[in-house]
């Protein structure tokens, strides 16, 4: 049940602040340096970053919620072991993607 809660609300979360995200940077692009500098000066705060990495998660936590639903719509995975499995492994490999994801980023970003 968490996991399926989770796939909604990561991608509603994913949609909403990820699409302003978006639209902003994209505006900022198109506006000039200025404004482009204003907005990385804002999402380098602490609650920028708190965005960005939360947006990072909600991506994966959807990704992998979604291969495992793909996994069951084909038909397997429902023996009750594999799911609770599976079920527990999906946002903790999420996690670990999203640690992997910025250690990359903050790594080349140095």
């Amino acid at each position: 049940m968490l996991v399926s809660i989770l796939h909604r609300a990561t991608g509603d979360g994913m949609a909403f602040v990820g699409l302003g995200v978006l639209v902003w940077w994209l505006g900022a692009i198109a506006s000039g340096p200025a404004a482009y500098e204003t907005f990385t000066d804002l999402m380098t705060t602490p609650i920028g970053w708190i965005v960005l990495v939360g947006l990072s998660w909600a991506f994966f936590t959807h990704m992998m919620s979604g291969l495992r639903h793909f996994v069951l719509d084909i038909g397997a995975g429902y023996e009750l072991d594999t799911n609770r499995f599976w079920s527990i492994a999906a946002p903790i490999i999420a996690i670990v993607l999203t640690g992997i994801f910025w250690a990359v980023i903050l790594r080349v970003w140095e």
